[in-house]
């Protein structure tokens, strides 16, 4: 189609920009996708991920290849692979399913289209064009491969003038409403539902990775709140960060510094932000005066008994009271104020942590100071989980 060739010829202008060889992108039969060819058609200008597809390991890897040797490399978080090319971020996905099944998993009509490099063709879903035309956001899956990111997405597309009509309103909820709690991944881009205590409301934050952690530690450095306290990071993304949904920060006392409650719920909140609202993921976030870390003692609950440091404890900050906090406690603007063990948090026992360190045998590394991770990252080391875990990871040996 004349119509074809006039987008065709846009997207081209756009890798050539980016300097990125379209004869390696048909050699490879790679297959552009989604939100770049719903800006294409929309007259929009492309300053969006261009996201590549690929059926076979054989084609990835070659474009892997040709990226590693004259662009940028980002981070792997498995499903996709990120690199920096020029003015724009490209995305290799790599399920390896036939195109039209892969495209079938998604969840909005605009978004089900994609663009063979190789054949040089359009294919999109039969109501791409009057949706857009018509600013509906209709969605469109029998597997629900995704419910959580599609609320988020669902966000990022009213922003660009579409509504959700009424049935996919329906649909769309009772499909995010069979994830079960904190624990239910998105099948595609590694989301998951949590509750926020802070804005008292569930959340979609993606599961963090290497980069999004690096980016927001850069952006929290300069807080002038931070000064006056330490913080280390701890559990789960320092121990298991494959497995993780978020990622754990505690903060203590910083010696020779004076710091008010409202300098320390303000620095937690807007941890918790920028955390969230810029970067995607789900801190968690506590404070303990003097910082004790269960794995740093032996796996025996007569030993944890009598080394365990009873202190003031902080937890992420509430919107509403913490009623789940069992001991002696007092509510200071968003924190809530306990005076409980470092091991058995908010006074419930038996500790749940002592179970999961004893019982379960738990895989806890040391906690790392947040300034030693700052400093290590500042002079641009390269970001790929294997050396941070390197480089950071410890264990006590018991």
């Amino acid at each position: 189609m004349k119509e074809d060739k006039f987008y065709i010829q846009k997207l081209y202008e756009l890798l050539k920009l980016n300097n990125i060889d379209i004869e390696v992108l048909k050699n490879n039969n790679v297959y552009l996708l989604g939100g770049s060819i719903l800006r294409l058609f929309m007259g929009l200008p492309l300053d969006t991920d261009l996201d590549f597809y690929f059926e076979t390991e054989e084609n990835y890897k070659n474009v892997i290849r040709y990226l590693d040797d004259n662009f940028d490399f980002q981070y792997d978080v498995g499903t996709f692979r990120s690199y920096k090319c020029n003015s724009n971020e490209v995305q290799l996905i790599n399920k390896f399913q036939p195109i039209d099944e892969f495209i079938g998993n998604f969840d909005f009509t605009i978004i089900k289209s994609y663009f063979s490099f190789k054949e040089e063709k359009f294919v999109f879903h039969k109501r791409f064009f009057d949706d857009i035309k018509n600013k509906k956001l209709v969605y469109d899956t029998d597997n629900s491969p995704g419910p959580l990111s599609s609320m988020r997405r669902a966000d990022k597309f009213k922003k660009l003038g579409f509504e959700v009509d009424d049935e996919s309103f329906k649909k769309l909820y009772e499909d995010v409403g069979t994830t079960d709690g904190e624990i239910e991944l998105d099948l595609l881009k590694g989301m998951c539902k949590k509750k926020s205590w802070l804005r008292d409301e569930d959340v979609y934050p993606i599961a963090p990775n290497i980069d999004v952690f690096v980016n927001w530690l850069m952006d929290i450095k300069d807080h002038p709140n931070l000064k006056k306290f330490n913080a280390y990071l701890w559990g789960g993304f320092i121990s298991h960060p494959h497995k993780t949904k978020d990622i754990d920060v505690l903060l203590t006392k910083r010696d020779g510094q004076h710091a008010t409650l409202k300098e320390l719920e303000d620095l937690m909140v807007d941890m918790f932000n920028l955390g969230y609202d810029t970067h995607g993921f789900y801190l968690d976030t506590q404070y303990m005066r003097i910082p004790q870390w269960i794995g740093d003692y032996p796996r025996n609950k007569e030993i944890l008994k009598s080394v365990e440091r009873k202190q003031l404890w902080i937890n992420y900050p509430t919107k509403y009271e913490d009623t789940g906090i069992v001991c002696k406690y007092r509510r200071y603007g968003l924190l809530n104020c306990a005076y409980t063990g470092s091991f058995t948090l908010r006074g419930i026992e038996p500790s749940s942590l002592v179970h999961r360190w004893v019982d379960l045998n738990g895989d806890y590394a040391r906690m790392v100071d947040l300034r030693r991770i700052i400093k290590y990252y500042e002079n641009n080391k390269e970001r790929n989980m294997e050396d941070f875990l390197n480089e950071f990871q410890e264990y006590s040996g018991y």
